[in-house]
């Protein structure tokens, strides 16, 4: 999947905490989701990673779609 310059920017970011706010339908929960998988690949324990939703549905897609 392609991401703008914007989403990239945010699933790259380095050296400090980032908040993802957008509209419904904006591509935040995929934006997050390869973020996180970034994170863990760059050397991040899963312990070390803390991630955030407002819904019980968006915190179960997050983790379906990061295994």
């Amino acid at each position: 999947m392609k991401f703008d310059t914007e989403k990239l920017a945010a699933i790259e970011h380095v050296g400090s905490p980032l908040l993802v706010t957008a509209g419904p339908g904006s591509g935040k929960t995929r934006v997050i989701t390869e973020r996180i998988k970034f994170l863990l690949k760059t050397g991040l324990k899963p312990s070390e990673i803390l991630c955030l939703t407002f819904s019980e549905k968006a915190a179960n897609e997050l983790k379906e779609r990061i295994q």
